[in-house]
Order: C-alpha cells, then sequence, then structure tokens
C-alpha cells in the first residue's frame, strides 16, 4: 500500500465521520412530520420519540411533584397555614369593625373591643384547624378534575419540532460543532486502524 493509498483512505474515512454525525443530527429532526415509503412510516427520531417521550415525562413530573399526597401535604402544612395567618387577621379584622356593624348595628353595640377581641381569636383558632381540613378536601377534588398529566402531555406533544430544533441549535452550537469534529476524529481513527491493518496482512 503506497502513502497516497493510505492518504485517500483516512481522508475517505474522516470526511464519513463527519458525514455520519452530520446525517445522525439531520435524521434527530427530520423528517419533521411523518409520511409513508413503501409501506413504512418514516420521520425525525425526536418526532417519533415525542409521544412516548412526553407520555413519560408527564407521568414523572406528576409522580414526584404534583401528585395528590404531595399537593395534600403542601396545602395542609402547618406553615403555610401560620404564613397566611396574617392576612387571614386581616379579612377577619376587616369583618368585625366594618361588616359586623352593617349587618347587625344592635349586635356591635353590645360587644366591646374586649368581646371582639376574644371572638377574633376564636374565630383564628377556628380557621386554623378547619382551613387544613378545607385545603385537603379542595386539593383531592382539583387534582380528580384537573387532570396534569394529561395537561402536561398535550403541552409536551404540542412542542414544535422545527423550534426545538432552532433552540437547540442556538444554545448548543459548539457543542454540536465538536460532535461533528469528534465524528471526523473518529473515522481518521479508524481510517488509521485500517491502514496499519493493510499494512500488517500486505508485509
Amino acid at each position: 500500500m503506497t502513502a497516497y493509498h493510505a492518504y485517500l483512505i483516512i481522508l475517505i474515512a474522516t470526511a464519513g465521520g463527519w458525514l455520519t454525525t452530520v446525517l445522525f443530527l439531520h435524521l434527530l429532526f427530520k423528517p419533521y412530520y411523518p409520511f409513508k415509503l413503501m409501506g413504512f412510516s418514516i420521520s425525525g427520531i425526536l418526532p417519533a420519540l415525542q409521544p412516548g417521550l412526553a407520555k413519560d415525562f408527564a407521568a414523572a413530573i406528576v409522580k414526584n411533584y404534583l401528585s395528590k399526597d404531595e399537593i395534600a401535604y403542601k396545602l395542609s402544612n402547618p406553615v403555610l397555614i401560620h404564613q397566611l395567618r396574617p392576612e387571614i387577621e386581616t379579612h377577619v379584622d376587616k369583618f368585625l369593625q366594618e361588616k359586623l356593624p352593617e349587618a347587625f348595628p344592635l349586635l356591635s353595640k353590645f360587644m366591646g373591643d374586649k368581646t371582639l377581641s376574644k371572638f377574633k381569636e376564636a374565630f383564628l383558632s377556628e380557621v386554623e384547624l378547619i382551613f387544613p381540613v378545607m385545603l385537603k378536601s379542595y386539593s383531592e377534588k382539583l387534582m380528580s378534575e384537573w387532570k396534569p398529566q394529561q395537561q402536561i402531555e398535550e403541552k409536551l406533544n404540542a412542542i414544535s419540532i422545527p423550534l426545538l430544533k432552532e433552540m437547540i441549535e442556538k444554545h448548543t452550537s459548539r457543542q454540536l460543532k465538536l460532535f461533528k469534529l469528534y465524528g471526523a476524529l473518529a473515522g481518521a481513527i479508524l481510517g488509521i486502524i485500517q491502514c496499519l491493518l493493510s499494512f500488517i496482512i500486505l508485509s
């Protein structure tokens, strides 16, 4: 084998490695929409995998972050009630000072500040007991009607593959160039190995 043939083999192998990575990146996204060819459905890798990936991702998100138990725990957490207490207290004060005299003017005349304060504390204590139960019940009803897994799956399936391709190329342009170079390097190494094996065999 002459040096010319060796260089040619390495050059062809390098070009083949580079073209293989370019072809893979092309097939990763295109064709965007499936079409029939000799009875077979042809589409890009990501478009073909999108429905399955959307289903698995939606299930994982709901299981880990939006499960009924997780939401019920978050809503009934005493820390949340403690954080909401100032706002609840503001509304109670407004009710006692403005709404109650309007609704029951006669009753409000017999309720002094001390009585109103006791009424307020009793009401807030009752709210702290009832509120977690109500929120937990509401969360269960919300989850049964909302069906987050189905909605997340639909949103993921609705993602435009051309738009996804544009975003990936925008944020990973350097990595994609390196990927192509790695393909060319792998081809060159295979070419060198082929030349060495040919040299050993022929000698």
